[in-house]
Formats: C-alpha cells, structure tokens, sequence
C-alpha cells in the first residue's frame, strides 16, 4: 500500500540530488597530434637556442673585455713607467700648467696615445684631499685650446669615439664620476669591468700608480679606452644569430612537419577507423594499418583494435538476437495476459454460462 508514495518520494530525491549534483560542461579544444608535435619541437628548439645564444653572447663578450682590458693595463703600465713621480708631485705642488715639467709629461702621454690609436684619453691624476670619492686631474695628452695636431686623426660625429681637441681639463681640476678601479689605481693597476658612455661614445678605462724615486705611489695614470669593437662585436653577433634563428626555425619547421605528418598519419587513419565504427560501420580495412615489416606501437594498436572491433560485432549480432528472442517472449506473454484477462472478466464468464446453457436445451430439444 505504500509502494506509490515510496516510489514518489525516492524519485523526487534521485531528482534533487541529481541537479544539485550538475556540473557546468568545460569547453573542449581540439589541437591535432601533428600541430602539438611541432609546437613542442618548435619550442624546445627556440629554448634551446636562445640558451646557446645567451652563453655564446657572454663568452664572446667576456673574451673581448677581457682582450680590451689586457691592451688597457699594458698601456696605462707603459705610461706610467715613463713618468718621474718626484717631478710629477713638484708640478702638482707648484701648481703651474704648460710649463716644462707638465709639457714634458704631456708630449710622453702624447706619445703613448699616437702607438695606441684607441687609447683616445690619456691623462694623470691625485687622489683628492677634500673627498676620497673624488680625484684632481693633473696633466691631459689633449693639446692646449686652440692648437692643432695635423698628424692627429679628425674629430668624428658625436656617438663616435674620439675626444675634441678642448677637451684638456686644468691642472687640479676636479672629478667626481669615479669608479672603484679609478679610486684603487693610485695603488695598484686596474681596469674597470663595465663600459661607461658620454656624447663622444662608449669607453673602458684603465689605470696605473705613478711611482717616485723611493717607490712610493704618488699618482696615477688614466687611459680611456675605445669600446666600440665590443659593441660592434656584441651587435654582430646578435644580429647574425637572429638571422641563423629565424632560418633554423623555418627550416627546423619544415623538417619537424615532415617527420611529424609521418609520425602522426597512421593514428589519424586510425582514428578516422574508429569514427567509422562509433556509427555502426564495422566493415573496415585494417591490413594497411600494421602490414609494415618494421612496426611500432601504432602497429601493434591497430591490430589489437581489429580484434577488438570483431569481438564488439560478433558480440552486437549476438545481443541483437537475444534482443529479437526477447522481444517474441515479450509478445506472448502480453498475448497471453491480454487472453487471461479476457477470460477471467465477468462479461466472458456470463457469455460462457450463457454458451454452456444453450448447449444444455439444444441437446434437451
């Protein structure tokens, strides 16, 4: 008697559970196996390059800087060398430009500049008293305003490396754009590690100590570097190895497309198969799928799949007949309720009653 509202109830909660339970479908991307493969092939390749091209960058680098501060301490070495410290602190306590001692030291400077065409400024220098941040220039290689060198190469544009021919400071003057090597250099030689610019171009310097007569440092000499091959050798390379990149990553495509498309064609002709058979069409070619000599995991696939395929269809006719079986038994057995109910409603238990009763006065008569 309770079945009904049993049966009410459990479908009403199966129904609430169920669209409690309802999960919003995900949008699906279909990405071919092919196009994965190249992608993944494409970017480990970039990867790849870019990693050999960051080291190769620093190496070449490394070893330019290395090259340009080696000719940097040889020539502030040189310089210093050639320079009398006794005289050079008599010039920096008397305080006189242009006169001999500071003429003599500069036409040297002069010297070593014209045996090193990079070597565009050569100059001495003091620690200074006031700020140890700070340093006094003391004599220049630059030609006094004015006067002219005519064995002296031109004056570039501005971005160029080269130094104008004003450019001389005065004797003692001061400057505060140091570094640590600039600093350290009265002391011991050195070179700076990083290339430093201004409007003439991009500059690596090197320093020297000055020594006097009981070899005590009293100054030291300042060499300023053109940097221009590093930057060139830098611009060179990241041009030629864009280049490379861009025609190893097209011809890199080409190849992966190749390999990929041969890779890739069995499973799609596999997986056009098994769209065939999902609609019911179970009379497909499977030989041309694993009749290679050599054969892989794709080949072993399709195989097992054929097989797999003749079980499913000899098991669907099966299911079908007993379906059909069914179906027969299903008829009868409604046959015969349909019949039981006929025979047991009153309507036919009067009818018989009525036949059994006119047999009965027929065979009377």
């Amino acid at each position: 008697m309770f079945a009904g509202p049993l049966r009410l109830f459990w479908s009403k909660t199966v129904t609430a559970r169920t669209t409690t339970l309802s999960f919003p479908e995900k949008p699906v991307f279909f990405v071919s196996l092919r196009t994965k493969l190249i992608a993944a092939l494409a970017l480990l390749f970039v990867l790849t390059f870019v990693a050999i091209f960051g080291w190769l960058d620093k190496f070449v680098t490394d070893m330019a800087m290395k090259n340009l501060q080696g000719d940097l301490l040889a020539t502030a070495r040189a310089a210093a060398s050639g320079i009398d410290g006794d005289a050079h602190t008599a010039l920096v306590q008397s305080g006189r430009i242009d006169d001999p001692t500071y003429t003599a030291i500069a036409e040297h400077l002069r010297t070593i500049k014209k045996a090193n065409p990079q070597a565009s400024g050569v100059y001495t220098y003091i620690l200074s008293e006031k700020n140890a941040t700070e340093v006094n220039l003391i004599v220049s290689a630059a030609l006094p305003p004015g006067v002219i060198d005519p064995s002296a190469a031109p004056v570039l544009a501005t971005g160029q490396c080269a130094v104008p021919p004003s450019s001389r400071p005065e004797l003692g003057q001061i400057y505060s754009d140091t570094s640590p090597a600039m600093l350290d250099g009265v002391r011991v030689a050195g070179a700076d590690t990083t290339l430093w610019e201004d409007e003439w171009g991009a500059w690596l310097s090197g320093y020297a100590p000055i020594l006097n007569s009981a070899g005590e440092p009293v100054g030291a000499v300042g060499v300023d570097m053109c940097a221009r091959d590093v930057i060139e050798l830098q611009n060179n390379i990241q041009r030629n190895v864009a280049v490379a990149l861009a025609i190893s990553l097209i011809l890199l495509t080409g190849v992966v497309y190749i390999i990929a498309a041969g890779v890739t064609r069995p499973v799609l002709a596999l997986t056009k198969v098994a769209d065939r058979i999902g609609v019911g069409d179970y009379e497909q070619d499977f030989t041309s799928l694993h009749t290679s000599r050599i054969q892989d995991e794709v080949d072993k696939l399709a195989s097992v799949f054929e097989l797999m395929v003749g079980k499913v269809y000899t098991r669907e006719q099966s299911l079908r007949a007993r379906v059909q079986q069914l179906e027969i038994m299903i008829d009868q057995g409604k046959r015969e309720d349909q019949v039981a109910q006929i025979v047991e409603s009153d309507f036919f238990q009067d009818l018989q009653a009525k036949v059994k009763d006119m047999r009965t006065r027929f065979k009377e008569e």
